[in-house]
């Protein structure tokens, strides 16, 4: 296990799935260890939309465990960590939790505020009007009053019997940039924090990884650099990127098996085939249990003590069709 870094990225366990509220630890995870992961969570303004996603980010139990491993995580218990901390809560962390809030909310007014008045100074640049368009309403104005000057003998009333009511004129329209505030405020959205750490103080009672099959050829690619991503959509377990997904496309498709895995030719020949059509190569590989077992006897480690992945031990190989 690599040294403990400064950060610790809170990797809540709920119902068996890895999830990372914190969009700071969504990024640090990215920027540094290359985990890129799957965002899940939806708009309740818009529950059934599934383009744009957002908060709180899934993580593979390969993921998990990888940044357990590096000292960058640790995984929590969440529900059972939330109950038994909200039941001693004093009134204290209560009336700061509640301050919280009400900071968020007057951060998140002013920016509202600041991006309607934008909005409203971009429509009004737009409905300008040009030199023509204001000339013609020029000659508009000027034809209507010499009507009204032609009908003296109704006077004026007799213009606003004809046309109906005169309409008040309208407002003095706010000056470009300027921010208006009033006092309905129902437009502004509520606050909903994405994390709990103001309400419950953080705990480390690490859970214990899962130790998924994948996971030697998981923490070898990424050891190399490559971003891994879902691999689905392409027939495979994982997609491998050279670098981060937002400026490269994928250059393989991998899917993990065991060193004395017994593999169908026809699977080979699909998945191969399959890479090739997306134009990727298709990657698949395995630990060495062989060498590993030997590695523990040479080491003097006992039957009963297992010896953590090495990535050395990993073998891969590429398929790809030239030609037929």
């Amino acid at each position: 296990m690599m040294a403990t870094t400064e950060r610790q990225v809170r990797i809540s366990k709920i119902a068996g799935r890895y999830l990372v509220f914190d969009i700071e630890d969504v990024v640090y995870i990215r920027r540094q260890h290359g985990i890129c992961s799957v965002f899940t969570g939806t708009m309740p303004q818009n529950p059934t939309q599934n383009i744009f996603l957002g908060l709180p980010v899934e993580l593979y139990a390969e993921e998990a465990r990888l940044l357990v491993d590096k000292g960058a995580g640790y995984i929590a218990d969440d529900p059972a960590d939330h109950l038994s901390q909200l039941k001693t809560l004093d009134e204290t962390a209560r009336k700061a939790y509640i301050q919280s809030l009400k900071s968020q909310r007057r951060t998140a007014q002013q920016v509202f505020l600041e991006a309607k008045a934008q909005s409203h100074a971009k429509h009004l640049s737009k409905r300008k009007p040009s030199s023509g368009a204001k000339l013609g309403k020029e000659r508009k104005a000027a034809n209507n009053e010499s009507i009204v000057e032609e009908g003296a003998d109704g006077g004026a009333d007799a213009a606003e019997s004809l046309f109906g009511v005169t309409k008040p004129s309208p407002p003095p329209a706010a000056a470009v940039g300027t921010v208006v505030v009033t006092k309905d405020t129902t437009t502004i959205p509520a606050i909903t924090p994405t994390t709990s750490s103001v309400l419950i103080a953080p705990t480390k009672r690490n859970v214990p990884p899962e130790d998924p099959a994948s996971y030697p050829l998981y923490a070898y690619l990424n050891a190399r650099g490559y971003f891994i991503t879902p691999g689905l959509r392409f027939g495979g377990d994982y997609s491998v990127y050279p670098g981060d997904p937002f400026r490269f496309h994928a250059h393989y498709l991998a899917n993990s098996y065991g060193w004395d895995e017994k593999t169908l030719m026809l699977d080979l020949l699909t998945s191969g085939r399959l890479g090739t059509a997306v134009k990727k190569s298709f990657l698949f590989g395995a630990q060495n249990n062989n060498k590993k077992t030997n590695i523990e006897a040479e080491d003097g480690i006992s039957n009963g003590t297992k010896k953590k992945n090495n990535d050395d031990d990993v073998r891969i190989f590429c398929i790809e069709w030239a030609g037929m």
